[in-house]
């Protein structure tokens, strides 16, 4: 979104920017119906449910009506560093993306239950913390630890996943059986 003027608000990014930019995109007839929910805290949260369905998006403002495939839980400050690129930060982070031939997707998130809190240090500063639960399920619960580089780099498979755990760049609290798990689900 660099070349686009910055987001200012949760709102104006679940309102208008996610479903403009969606409806912009060819979805075809692959594309995976899914449920997402966003639960952002601090000055200009809230909460969204973000539902594609054959192809098309709706968002609407409130809670989840039934259990989400995938709530996200960040600060205002941490989605709005990510969806405007800031801080080291990438839109891939709080936006799930399929990439081809590296499985994932919805039908590989509905097998998931469990949840994934993350913390992802940064150089300068806080570090994005964020808390993924998993078709609303709070156990098993795993805590990853991880320089926001390095995820970014395993997101867009430039780093193992594996590799950096042996090496010592993620450091996990948790269930580990639930991590890999979401490993092989994502294809990270």
């Amino acid at each position: 979104m660099a070349d686009q003027p910055a987001v200012n608000s949760a709102e104006e990014f679940f309102e208008k920017i996610l479903p403009e930019g969606f409806a912009t995109q060819d979805h075809g007839a692959g594309a995976e119906n899914a449920s997402l929910h966003y639960v952002v805290t601090g000055d200009g949260g809230g909460e969204w449910n973000v539902k594609v369905a054959d192809g098309k998006m709706t968002v609407a403002a409130g809670p989840a009506p039934e259990p989400a495939l995938v709530t996200f839980k960040l600060s205002s400050k941490d989605l709005l560093d990510a969806v405007n690129s800031r801080n080291g930060a990438v839109p891939g982070l709080v936006l799930p993306i399929q990439q081809p031939g590296k499985g994932g997707g919805s039908a590989a998130a509905r097998s998931l239950k469990g949840t994934m809190v993350l913390h992802l240090t940064r150089p300068d500063g806080d570090p994005l913390e964020m808390e993924m639960c998993f078709n609303g399920a709070a156990a098993p619960k795993t805590e990853m630890t991880v320089a926001l580089v390095d995820r970014i780099a395993m997101d867009e498979g430039r780093m193992n996943g594996q590799e950096a755990f042996m090496t010592g760049k993620i450091k996990v609290q948790g269930d580990m059986g639930f991590l890999m798990q979401v490993a092989m689900a994502t294809g990270r």
